[in-house]
């Protein structure tokens, strides 16, 4: 999904699953495999190694969205599963996939990111 967006950077280091890891009243991780569990997904720029993939992971992310606890972006190090390119298209969210894995491991929690989906900038301010 193409489009600008910034927030602090959420980073996870085990797969995410739109579908059942996250309230959707709060955007808070609730899913108990999560490194995440207990955190806010709102307004961040989400970055995942992966996500775990389902049918039905565009509803969610949507309904995020509907509820303005949505991710500002997601940045993955491999490809999403092809519901979540849905929900982020749904969604107006930018996701940039297949970011090195050494650049995830440069940023820091909490520190302020912008994207690019066009072009796939990843940026700390």
């Amino acid at each position: 999904m193409k489009g600008p967006a910034a927030g602090p950077a959420l980073l996870s280091d085990t797969p995410l699953s739109f579908l059942g890891d996250l309230d959707i009243a709060t955007g808070r991780v609730v899913g108990q495999g999560s490194d995440l569990i207990g955190q806010s997904v709102a307004g961040t720029v989400l970055v995942l190694r992966a996500t775990r993939g389902s049918a039905g992971a565009w509803r969610f992310l949507y309904q995020l969205k509907r509820a303005g606890t949505h991710p500002a972006a997601i940045v993955l190090e491999g490809m999403p599963d092809p519901s979540v390119v849905q929900g982020a298209i749904l969604s107006f969210i930018p996701v940039i996939a297949n970011i090195p894995a050494d650049l995830r491991a440069t940023i820091a929690p909490g520190t302020p990111l912008s994207v690019d989906g066009a072009s796939g900038m990843v940026r700390a301010e």
